[in-house]
């Protein structure tokens, strides 16, 4: 009986050892990195009106540790970021330059993968919109 318990104790103790190796610190992933990463962006907008279309578009983003970045976006060229991480609330705060900003929620977080996403809800006029943006992000170098 008093081995049992002694292997049990050290079975244990080795299960939560490399159960706690494979956390994902999220200090060690996207915003300790430099680098670039590819990122697929689903933007899908409903309206209460009827309206209702998604869009797809593929990008590479550059990070930097100073909290800075940059995109090619085909329509605008040139784009410049901001970012923050918030390793309590697991948000990404986002703002492009001259626009407001957007807080994802990290919902995958692993090392050569991430996927933020949000829903956001704006009303114009009479009508509703609502927003679901999610973005894959791939580590490409």
């Amino acid at each position: 009986m008093k081995h049992s318990l002694i292997k049990l104790i050290i079975v244990l103790a080795c299960l939560s050892g490399l159960l706690m190796s494979c956390s994902k610190s999220p200090e060690r992933v996207l915003p300790n990195k430099n680098g670039k990463w590819k990122a697929v962006i689903t933007n899908h907008v409903t309206s209460t009106a009827g309206f209702d279309t998604s869009a797809v578009n593929e990008t590479e983003f550059t990070f930097l540790k100073d909290g800075t970045g940059s995109y090619i976006d085909l329509s605008a060229g040139g784009v410049t970021f901001t970012w923050t991480y918030s390793s309590d609330s697991k948000k990404i705060t986002y703002q492009r330059t001259g626009y407001t900003v957007i807080v994802l929620d990290v919902t995958v977080m692993e090392r050569k993968h991430e996927q933020w996403h949000t829903v956001s809800t704006e009303i114009i006029g009479l009508d509703s919109y609502s927003t679901d943006l999610t973005v894959d992000l791939t580590k490409s170098d």
